[in-house]
């Protein structure tokens, strides 16, 4: 058994240290002979920018060149990838997350139908199982929740034929070995228990729905919104939406900053700066892509620095989240959503609602989206009914989720077309249409 260890754990955090080596130790008691560890905390690492080179234009690599090239060939090559890391608003923190969202040069671009959603097909042919181990100070039930179920959909994402997770915490500290061993020994088959989209709309749903007595008693005067996309200014859907968020909150009387997930590449006087800003203001909304079925790295790392910075801050400032996935099915976004409202009662915010969009691709990012017309229509009225509650006070209407929450296109429609969509930046950069299905890690001996 081949396994490679994807660790956030460091002298920082000397609870996910223990956890690391209780991990390894368990590890050799398997009987796993071939065991690498990638020490993610002191390893430099690009960002992914989301703009899917890996598959277009050197199809199954990273154009960055960094020890993520490494680190994908190890896990090509392995049975397991374990992720070990402190559980962040129920997700993964931004030193794992930056390896994690550039693993999508392992996926080929187009679209096949797995666990009743629309997912990306196989580059390789023996993807590793995936196990994720998780560090919290204290037992979080609802955090436990969300983390293990990050782990089943990344696995279904990653086409891992088996999943496990885990969260251990400081209060049973004696537990540890026997939680690593089950989630190591664990059989289960990713998506085994979604049957039916039904009951991930209803999921979706009610963790989109605003928190129960949200509102304030006067008129909301500032609001931060916050693009969680990595892409060059002026080219990302996520910006077109906050854009036109941002058009109707400043019509609803509401002064209005717009700040980039791109200001927190670094620790230091920019991003503390942004943060200390967005967290002062009466609303926040973050707007942002799903990557890896919950938010991107750079997204996370400025959370992580808002909520540092909302230390002793007022209590009746509000959250409020767009999530946006370029899969046609809205169901895609209920882990991210549910990230997205772990982190307002970390920061405490008021959780002022989710707004989920499957079908993201329809927008053009190039063109203001209140100029874009046919299949955004809908996107436009959500953002019209959810400006004026928002800017109200209150939290995000029924009505504006369920508006977000239409198809634009049949989702076999949405698909041919993405797919040819792929097919044609790939001409347009020269490429052949076989180079798409490139496996250049097999070119080397498993």
């Amino acid at each position: 058994m081949r396994t490679v260890i994807l660790s956030a754990a460091s002298p920082e955090l000397p609870s996910l240290e223990a956890l690391a080596e209780i991990l390894k130790t368990e590890l050799a008691r398997g009987g796993d002979t071939a065991v690498r560890s990638f020490e993610l905390a002191t390893t430099k690492l690009a960002y992914c920018q989301g703009e899917f080179d890996c598959w277009v234009k050197t199809p199954g690599v990273c154009r960055a060149v960094d020890a993520e090239h490494e680190i994908v060939q190890a896990i090509h090559d392995a049975d397991r990838l374990v992720l070990l890391d402190a559980v962040t608003f129920g997700g993964h923190s931004y030193t794992l997350k930056r390896a994690q969202d550039r693993l999508i040069c392992l996926l080929m671009p187009f679209f096949e139908t797995r666990s009743e959603l629309t997912h990306h097909g196989a580059r390789y042919e023996a993807p590793a199982s995936l196990c994720a181990l998780g560090w919290l100070p204290a037992p979080d039930l609802e955090q436990t929740r969300t983390w293990i179920a990050l782990a089943d959909a990344n696995a279904v994402n990653m086409l891992a034929p088996r999943v496990g997770a885990a969260v251990a915490d400081d209060a049973d500290r004696g537990a540890w070995p026997q939680a690593v061993r089950a989630m190591l020994a664990s059989t289960e088959h990713p998506g085994n228990r979604i049957h039916a989209r039904g009951p991930l709309r209803l999921a979706l749903t009610e963790v989109a729905r605003p928190a129960a007595g949200i509102g304030l008693p006067a008129h909301t005067r500032t609001a931060a919104i916050l693009i969680g996309s990595a892409k060059i200014k002026g080219t990302s859907a996520s910006e077109s939406l906050a854009r036109a968020l941002a058009s109707r909150l400043e019509g609803e009387g509401v002064a209005t900053e717009v700040h980039f997930a791109t200001e927190f590449v670094h620790e230091r006087g920019t991003a503390l700066a942004a943060a200390g800003a967005i967290a002062a203001a009466d609303l926040c909304v973050l707007v942002t892509p799903l990557y890896v079925d919950a938010l991107p790295a750079l997204a996370t790392h400025a959370l992580e620095l808002v909520a540092r910075a909302r230390v002793g801050s007022p209590r009746n400032a509000r959250f409020a989240a767009v999530v946006n996935s370029g899969f046609p099915e809205p169901e895609q976004n209920r882990t991210a959503l549910r990230i997205a409202r772990h982190f307002a009662e970390r920061a405490g915010y008021q959780w002022a609602g989710g707004l989920p969009l499957g079908g993201g691709g329809v927008i053009d990012p190039k063109v203001a989206l209140d100029d874009q017309h046919g299949p955004t229509e809908h996107i436009k009225r959500a953002l019209d009914v959810a400006a004026v509650a928002l800017g109200r006070g209150d939290g995000v209407p029924m009505e504006a989720l369920e508006l977000m929450m239409e198809s634009p296109l049949p989702d076999v429609a949405y698909r041919v077309i993405g797919d040819l969509g792929w097919r044609y930046q790939a001409h347009r950069n020269g490429l052949a249409q076989r180079a798409l299905k490139a496996r250049p890690l097999d070119r080397r001996p498993r």
